[in-house]
């Protein structure tokens, strides 16, 4: 099988301190020209990315492993890629299959799990890397010491070779048989999540937090799934186990458990969204402070913003008082409006 197996997680925002000096020296020597003149392409004007001018195909491309899309594929006409690579690549190389029938036996590389995404999270399977390919060199036959893959993290990743040299998106991917996991630390304890994204991660923290503030359960772990099309995320106690969606963990974040923090903010005015003068408001506070329990809810922040009531006309300034609930086999996010003022565009 082709040693394409999964590295370490990243987070993409970065380099990696030990980057391979393989990677830096090919990007380093990757060629970069105007696009080529084929007949089954056309590309549009070059423009920049992330540094680099590149041109996009002016429509999809058809290859005999799928369409690559605008977006998929971009020809680096110039900038230098040698830059680029130490500044996002994550120190490995991508092997590139010796035919194209061997590509069946690439593994996936997870770049981003993203459990608010359709899938999985984002990558570079083997559809992709054999798309890039056959788009680089025409379809035609090649040799694969010539040819190199380099992943980026989340950023676009590098496919060079004799002809020239593609910035590539990273695109949807499946999860893998093998995945991978990042810290995810709360103030009682650090856990391993299947998650990058960081809208979920934080509040998967505060989530953890919560179980263990106002319902005394010490999270073991956290285990992924995905129900009906959705990635859940179950927090696993001595007892039980806490299931709940990525998308209401996002809910969570950013959050404040200070309601002073918000009093303090509207306190000289709040400027409505339709625009017009700030008007006054004034909030009392909540009824009850971040994790209390409540009938079997637990109080989970606060935040202030706008509401337009469907079929109205009305701006409405409220607080959401935010709370997670347990709704059968799993927990959700809800949350309680405070009505504070109405304005009329």
């Amino acid at each position: 099988m082709t040693d394409l197996s999964l590295g370490t997680f990243e987070d993409g925002d970065s380099a990696d301190n030990d980057l391979d000096p393989d990677a830096a020296s090919i990007a380093r020597c990757a060629t970069t020209c105007r696009a080529p003149d084929r007949d089954d392409s056309s590309w549009a004007a070059p423009d920049e990315d992330w540094g680099l001018t590149t041109q996009r195909p002016a429509s999809s491309i058809n290859t005999s492993a799928g369409r690559a899309t605008k977006q998929q594929t971009r020809w680096v006409v110039d900038g230098d890629v040698g830059d680029y690579v130490e500044q996002y690549a994550t120190g490995d190389l991508l092997q590139i299959p010796n035919t194209y029938g061997d590509f069946s036996s690439v593994d996936t590389r997870v770049t981003f799990v993203d459990g608010l995404a359709d899938s999985y999270g984002y990558g570079i399977d083997a559809q992709a890397l054999e798309k890039a390919l056959r788009v680089l060199t025409g379809g035609g036959r090649y040799t694969a010491s010539q040819y190199t893959a380099i992943p980026c993290g989340k950023q676009p990743w590098i496919l060079t070779g004799p002809e020239g040299t593609l910035l590539c998106s990273c695109m949807p991917v499946e999860r893998p048989e093998n995945p991978y996991t990042k810290d995810l630390r709360t103030p009682e304890t650090t856990l391993q999540i299947e998650e990058q994204n960081q809208t979920v991660r934080t509040g998967a923290a505060e989530f953890a937090h919560l179980l263990s503030d106002a319902l005394g359960v010490d999270t073991e772990g956290v285990e992924y799934a995905t129900v009906r099309g959705q990635t859940q995320h179950s927090f696993i106690g001595e007892e039980d186990k806490f299931s709940i969606k990525a998308s209401d963990l996002a809910q969570l974040h950013g959050l404040t458990s200070d309601p002073s923090i918000i009093q303090a903010g509207i306190g000289h005015g709040v400027q409505p969204p339709s625009g017009g003068d700030p008007i006054s408001v004034e909030w009392d506070g909540p009824e009850h402070p971040v994790g209390y329990l409540d009938e079997g809810d637990v109080i989970a922040g606060y935040e202030f913003t706008w509401e337009q009531p469907e079929e109205s006309l009305e701006d409405v300034a409220v607080v959401r008082e935010y709370r997670i609930t347990r709704n059968y086999s799993r927990w959700t996010v809800d949350y309680h409006t405070h009505r504070l003022a109405a304005v009329v565009p």
